[in-house]
Order: C-alpha cells, then sequence, then structure tokens
C-alpha cells in the first residue's frame, strides 16, 4: 500500500546508505520494541519510537509520531562514515534543531560525515545550507512544494472534510519529500515501512544522540545560498 502523507502531521524519514540495519541499531541506540520487559510503554514514548527496515539500497528508519533524532545533525554525520550517505525528510510543528535555522520542516542530505544540503520544503527552496547545496536537484526535479485546496466529498455527494466547506488542504512538499527519498533508495514508499507489524522491525531509540567525530561546525558547512 502506498504511503499517503496528507495527513501525517509528524514524521521523520531517513533513508541510509552504506550501512546495514544492525549498524543502523548500533550508532542509534536501538532496542527492539519487545525487549521493554513485554510492555511497548516501559521505558518507550512517541518521542523514541521508530520502524526500521531494509529498504530499497540500504535502510529506512521512520519515526511516524514526535520524534527527530534522525534529523538532528549529530545523528546524521554518524549515520554517514566513509561511504556512507543519508536523505532525511523531516516536518514537526514544535520544530526540529536549532542547527537547521529553526525551520519546522527539513529535508536534508549528507554523506561522508559532512551534510551536502539542507532545505525547508514548505519554504524558499533556495535558501540552503551544507557543502553541496544543489546536489539536492535531482530529487527534487518535476516536483510540486505548494499547498492545494480541494474538495473532498462522500460517495452520497455530500461534501466532508477537515476544512472549511468540506475541503483540505493538501500539502504537496511533503509529497516531494516521499518522492526524494524513493528516488535515493530505488524503491517506492508503502505504509509497512512506517506502521509494521513486525516486532524485529520496532524500535526503541536511545535519548542519547550519537556523537561523532569531528565538528558539528564543519559537518554543517555554509549557512546558505540565495538565488
Amino acid at each position: 500500500m502506498a504511503f499517503n502523507v496528507t495527513t501525517v502531521d509528524s514524521a521523520c524519514f531517513t533513508a541510509v546508505k552504506g550501512l546495514d540495519v544492525g549498524a543502523v541499531c548500533r550508532i542509534l541506540g536501538a532496542t527492539e520494541m519487545g525487549e521493554t520487559n513485554g510492555s511497548p510503554y516501559s521505558g518507550w514514548d512517541a518521542l523514541n519510537d521508530a520502524v526500521i527496515s531494509a529498504w530499497g539500497d540500504g535502510v529506512l528508519v521512520a519515526e511516524p509520531s514526535y520524534g527527530t533524532r534522525c534529523a538532528q545533525p549529530e545523528a546524521l554525520a554518524a549515520l554517514t562514515p566513509s561511504g556512507g550517505t543519508a536523505l532525511t525528510a523531516c516536518w514537526h510543528d514544535r520544530g526540529i534543531s536549532p542547527a537547521w535555522q529553526e525551520w519546522h520542516n527539513l529535508l536534508a542530505l549528507a554523506s561522508e560525515g559532512r551534510l551536502l544540503s539542507a532545505l525547508d520544503p514548505s519554504g524558499d527552496l533556495h535558501v540552503r545550507i551544507g557543502w553541496d547545496q544543489r546536489s539536492l536537484d535531482p530529487y527534487l526535479a518535476g516536483s510540486r512544494f505548494d499547498y492545494e485546496t480541494i474538495s473532498v466529498q462522500s460517495p452520497a455527494g455530500q461534501r466532508r472534510g477537515r476544512g472549511a466547506g468540506g475541503s483540505i488542504t493538501v500539502p504537496h512538499w511533503r509529497n516531494a519529500c516521499i518522492t526524494a527519498l524513493e528516488r535515493f533508495a530505488h524503491a517506492e514508499f508503502h505504509d509497512q515501512l512506517v506502521r509494521s507489524t513486525n516486532p524485529e522491525r520496532n524500535f526503541v531509540l536511545s535519548h542519547i544522540l550519537p556523537i561523532p567525530d569531528g565538528d558539528l561546525t564543519s559537518f554543517i558547512g555554509p549557512r546558505r545560498e540565495d538565488g
């Protein structure tokens, strides 16, 4: 089943190449959900749950609630050792990290322990940070990044919806983020990657962020590019 992001108001998805599931789990301090004394609420909260799966050319870490662990610069640096690459798409109304200019939405590409490019997919796409700020362009080509209000009707023809007058607002930039992940991983993003019924793919992430080698200032690189 394809994943519908229209009504997903908080999420963080990170695709990683160059590491297997075991290595990603070790870096993030991930523990299988079933190991928390048999209770999903023992040491667990919505900020720390994740589904970690082999996907396409690598591994996908899906934080479907309010977690932003993999969107932190420390995690991206640690997940991209020599030969490693990661692409993360994250959106939250409470913001993600001051490192990202206090953006509430993020699309970021990192490789070899450095940030190549990051931007706010719901804002000005020309405002970016990173060492190779145009490196995201192949993943964004042809996608829409606007909002569209559409009417919603029931099978009986009656209008319904969360918006005024039986309408909803579709954030096309969220679909653009999923398309970027699919292009990066050469695979289709689907519902089971986010809501897995397989206990071996459900994890609790450590509260402690990975500590990468080197200075995070050198990881992030130049602060912005306009035009």
